[in-house]
């Protein structure tokens, strides 16, 4: 990789990673520890070597520097992937050797408990709908993921304990069971209803960023203030957990696609 570039080459690694020690060069070696996104990119790039309009950081998973190295050492193009097939519908979650673009329809067949299932190439939080003409393997990602489809309607839920439900805050008694894990569906308990800013973003927001703010600005189009929070540090898949934690049920995803767009097409 020194060989690209004349900057820096930070080597991001887990912690307890056995990947190199001290600085090597222009190569540095960084661990990451805590739960998700601590290995998202968009992570070690803010703290490492955070990006604006003047400066951009160049990024390569693992695999994709094998391949790299495979194609200068041997003069191949290699479309070898390992993916990690996952989810609550998988009968046998697993390490799959595959290539990139793989179908997938081909690839789980007889995989996947028998209901109705959403199958996704990449993270369920930020990955894509595999179906039709895109039931393939995504260029970049490492991962398949399927959940069931939400479709049933709970009567009175709204006032059920909630044991078997997943919370971010106190109001259903899954929250206190620590140690429990749940079954995900697509179902997302409710509609789309106003913005409440009652710090689901700051918790799961492990940028120095204020969320709420740059959030409100990104649903209400708001370009230059959403700049001076830091919108062009960040990707879909940063914005995710903010997502999935909204009471509103907003898509902050697409919302941040949108204005990445309108700040290119203005220059």
């Amino acid at each position: 990789m020194t060989r690209l570039t004349d900057g820096k080459v930070h080597v991001c690694q887990a912690s307890g990673g056995k990947l190199g020690g001290h600085p090597v060069g222009q190569v540095t070696f960084n661990q990451f520890a805590g739960p998700h996104p601590a290995g998202l990119v968009g992570t070690h790039i803010h703290f490492l070597e955070p990006v604006s309009l003047k400066k951009q950081v160049w990024h390569l998973n693992y695999q994709d520097v094998i391949a790299v190295g495979k194609l200068f050492l041997e003069g191949e193009l290699s479309s070898e992937r390992i993916v990690a097939l996952g989810g609550p519908q998988v009968k046998e979650p697993r390490l799959l050797k595959t290539c990139s673009g793989a179908s997938l329809d081909e690839l789980l067949a007889d995989e996947l408990l028998d209901d109705e299932n959403r199958v996704i190439s990449g993270s369920v939080l930020s990955g894509t709908h595999a179906q039709g003409p895109h039931a393939f393997l995504g260029r970049f990602h490492l991962q398949i993921s399927v959940v069931k489809e939400g479709r049933e309607k709970e009567l009175f839920g709204w006032v059920m304990p909630g044991k078997d439900k997943f919370s971010i805050t106190r109001t259903t008694l899954g929250h206190f069971m620590k140690r429990k894990l749940f079954n995900f569906s697509t179902d997302t308990n409710g509609g789309e209803r106003a913005m409440v800013p009652i710090g689901n973003y700051e918790r799961v927001m492990p940028l120095d960023i204020l969320p709420t703010m740059l959030l409100r600005d990104l649903l209400a189009g708001d370009t230059d203030s959403a700049q001076a929070l830091g919108c062009l540090e960040l990707d879909e898949e940063d914005l995710a957990l903010c997502t999935y934690v909204c009471p509103g049920k907003y898509e902050y995803g697409p919302a941040l696609r949108s204005v990445l767009t309108q700040i290119e097409q203005e220059g």
